[in-house]
């Protein structure tokens, strides 16, 4: 009768903590990062030699629990923070793109409308070139377009800072989750494997693992324990009491270096620092793209001034110029008598004429649209690899969901069996209890 008593109590201490993991898992359902548990259950069955001259006896001792498990696979794992950097990665870079494609068009008021605004109105001075009213409106457009390309670059210019504004806080982000790491890692080693404590600090720790690779590609080990080593370009940058500095500098091409502990290492290919990292360079790529463009622009423009003649018969006098940067363009007059109208063979408006000979295929024009064209063509690029990468993330992460995600229909179903197996482990402690009654009440 013992046995029985002893088999029936085991089976209530069992199915009580399955029950109170299945109540755990419920309670979490809406936790997204917790992974599901369950609680691993094994039979108690013990044999020995009770005494040394017979062979060995078998007895039944009901059942054991060994160990809290995780319903989490590390190939999943891997593989959705592995997707998850991407789609990180080429979100960043498609929201920046796409900054700078505003900050290209200025409000609709972008350096391609002054262009064409400015040509226009040389067509309309051409055929009135003593009207000193088209003749203000054509300085006043000379005006308009400079503005326009100082305006657009002191935009990128604040882009670029904003970029690496945003790639320090993400280092922060990053060496507040190294930290984090570290001292889950000290955690794991102290809490005996198997246990609530255990699983819900690998929960913790799959969490800070997920935050290091949305912003860094590092490479990721497991120790058995559960402990995690983080690695980037053959330096560690958490461990077991190991907690690296991470910080950004920026390179001469916009795109942003990586220091650990002072340590150089790669750039980054994936992750949000990668993402911004390659903003970085584009907007430093359209940064000088711009100064070349208003370069040709100062020289294309003085050049057909000087070909031309003033009304004071003088060759026409330099009309913009810029010494450095395109902070530096700036209309040189805004006297409409330093206008070369006339031919050099006095024609009144025989070199306004030839001012539409700037817009050609290699005018300053025709090369802003074609820039135009190319920034759009790279950011509908970078939207289609977002939406890829959106795709193979979703895809991952119901593939990991459907193992480690908790469902309330399952949940429920073994609540109500478990329930069942408490109920018959203790009919077997009654069992047992009015047997032991109905013997001793025969005596």
């Amino acid at each position: 009768m013992s046995d029985l008593l002893s088999i029936g109590r085991s089976g209530l201490k069992a199915y009580a903590r399955s029950m109170e993991t299945v109540s755990h898992n419920i309670a979490n359902a809406e936790n997204p990062d917790y992974v599901r548990r369950s609680t691993l259950l094994s039979d108690a069955t013990v044999s020995g030699k009770l005494n040394p001259l017979y062979a060995n006896q078998s007895g039944l001792n009901g059942v054991r629990i060994v160990s809290t498990t995780r319903s989490s696979d590390d190939f999943l794992e891997t593989q959705v923070r592995q997707t998850g950097a991407s789609r990180i990665r080429t979100e960043i870079q498609t929201g920046w793109m796409e900054r700078i494609e505003t900050n290209l068009n200025n409000a609709g008021s972008n350096v391609g409308t002054r262009l064409n605004s400015f040509f226009g109105r040389g067509e309309e001075l051409a055929a009135a070139p003593f009207d000193n009213a088209l003749r203000l409106t054509f300085v006043a457009e000379i005006d308009a377009v400079v503005d326009s390309f100082k305006r657009t670059s002191r935009n990128l210019q604040l882009t670029s800072e904003q970029v690496v504004q945003t790639a320090e806080l993400d280092a922060l982000t990053l060496n507040s989750a190294l930290n984090n790491l570290n001292e889950l890692n000290l955690n794991i080693t102290r809490t005996p494997v198997g246990t609530d404590a255990h699983a819900g600090l690998l929960d913790a720790r799959d969490s800070m693992l997920a935050v290091i690779t949305e912003k860094l590609d590092a490479t990721i080990s497991l120790s058995g324990n559960g402990t995690a080593t983080v690695t980037y370009d053959g330096q560690t940058l958490a461990g077991v009491n190991i907690a690296a500095e991470v910080t950004v500098a920026t390179n001469a091409d916009g795109s942003l270096g990586i220091l650990i502990n002072g340590n150089p290492a790669r750039s980054p290919s994936n992750g949000s620092l990668a993402g911004l990292s390659r903003a970085g360079s584009t907007v430093q790529t359209r940064i000088a793209e711009i100064e070349a463009l208003a370069r040709q622009f100062v020289d294309d423009v003085n050049a057909w001034n000087a070909n031309g003649v003033t009304a004071a018969g003088t060759p026409g006098p330099p009309l913009v110029t810029m010494t450095g940067g395109v902070a530096t363009l700036a209309t040189t007059t805004s006297a409409i008598a330093d206008i070369a109208a006339a031919s050099a063979d006095g024609t009144p408006n025989g070199n306004l004429l030839k001012l539409t000979g700037l817009r050609t295929t290699d005018g300053v024009e025709t090369r802003w649209n074609n820039f135009m064209a190319g920034h759009a063509t790279a950011l509908a690029s970078i939207r289609s690899e977002a939406a890829a990468a959106s795709a193979l993330d979703s895809s991952a992460r119901k593939q990991r969901d459907s193992v480690s995600l908790v469902e309330l229909d399952r949940e429920a179903a073994d609540l109500i069996r478990l329930q069942q197996a408490y109920e018959a482990s203790a009919r077997v402690i009654q069992v047992a209890r009015e047997a032991l009654q109905s013997i001793l009440s025969i005596f």
